[in-house]
C-alpha cells in the first residue's frame, strides 16, 4: 500500500493540484491523509504516527498542496527505488553539495523541477544524491517506523528535507532521485530572512556534517 500525506494550508489549493495528482497516481487501496493548521513538520510526524502500523506499507508520500503529480507512474517509480533495501527517502529533484535547499544553485542537480516558467531536467535515470527538495519527500517503510522530522527552529518550507535526508544518512540509508514527472504550481517568494533561520537552525543540529564554513559564510547575519 502507498500512502499521500498533505500538510495544507490552503485547501482549494490542495483541491485545485495535489489531490488531482494524488487521484491519478493512487491505486485501489492508497490511503489519502492531510493535516491543516500545523507547522509542516508536525503535519508530517502525525502523518508518520496514523501509517507507521500499516503492514502492508510500501512507502509514504510526502507532498505540498501546489505540487501536482502529472501521471499514473509514480507507484511503479517507487518500487523500483525501494527495491533496494538501503534506500530510505526519494524525490523528484536532488543534489550533491547543495546549500540547504537552494537547489538550483547546486552544480550537481538531478532528477526535474517544472514549475512556472521552469522546466529543467537534468537527468533520465535515478541517482544517489545527498538530499532531494522538499515538495516530494517519498518514505521507505523502515523510515516511517523509525524515523520522524525535527523541529528545526522554524514555522516554515524550509531546512526539513535537508534535516531528514541527513537522518536517513545518518542510519545508513540512501536518498534517491528520480524524475517523477510533476507540476509544482507555486508562487515565488522572497524569503530569504526564513532561508538563513533554518541553515542556522541545521547547522546548529549537523555541524560538522553541514560543512560549518559554508553554512557560517551563506547564512550569516
Amino acid at each position: 500500500m502507498i500512502a499521500f500525506g498533505v500538510a495544507i494550508t490552503d485547501r482549494a489549493t490542495y483541491e485545485r493540484f495535489a489531490l488531482p495528482g494524488i487521484e491519478r497516481a493512487s491505486e485501489p487501496d492508497s490511503r489519502v491523509l492531510t493535516r491543516t493548521g500545523l507547522p509542516i513538520h508536525r503535519a508530517y510526524n502525525e502523518i508518520i504516527d496514523e501509517v507507521a502500523a500499516e503492514p502492508d506499507l510500501k512507502a509514504l508520500v510526502l507532498l505540498h498542496q501546489d505540487f501536482e503529480l502529472t501521471d499514473d507512474s509514480l507507484p511503479r517509480r517507487v518500487r523500483g527505488l525501494f527495491g533496494d533495501p538501503c534506500a530510505g527517502l526519494a524525490g523528484s529533484l536532488g543534489a550533491r553539495n547543495v546549500t540547504l535547499h537552494l537547489w538550483l544553485s547546486s552544480r550537481e542537480l538531478y532528477g526535474t523541477v517544472v514549475a512556472p516558467g521552469i522546466d529543467r531536467r537534468f537527468s533520465s535515470r535515478p541517482r544517489e544524491v545527498e538530499g532531494v527538495d522538499g515538495a516530494l519527500l517519498v518514505l521507505a517503510p523502515w523510515v516511517v517506523r523509525g524515523l520522524h522530522f525535527s523541529d528545526v527552529g522554524v514555522d516554515g518550507f524550509h531546512g526539513y528535507d535537508v534535516d531528514i535526508a541527513m537522518r536517513v544518512r545518518a542510519h545508513g540509508g540512501k536518498v534517491l532521485c528520480d524524475d517523477i514527472p510533476h507540476f509544482h504550481h507555486r508562487e515565488p517568494k522572497d524569503d530569504y530572512d526564513a532561508q538563513r533561520l533554518a541553515g542556522i537552525a541545521l547547522a546548529k543540529m549537523w555541524d560538522p556534517a553541514l560543512r560549518p564554513r559554508e553554512w557560517t559564510s551563506a547564512f550569516q547575519s
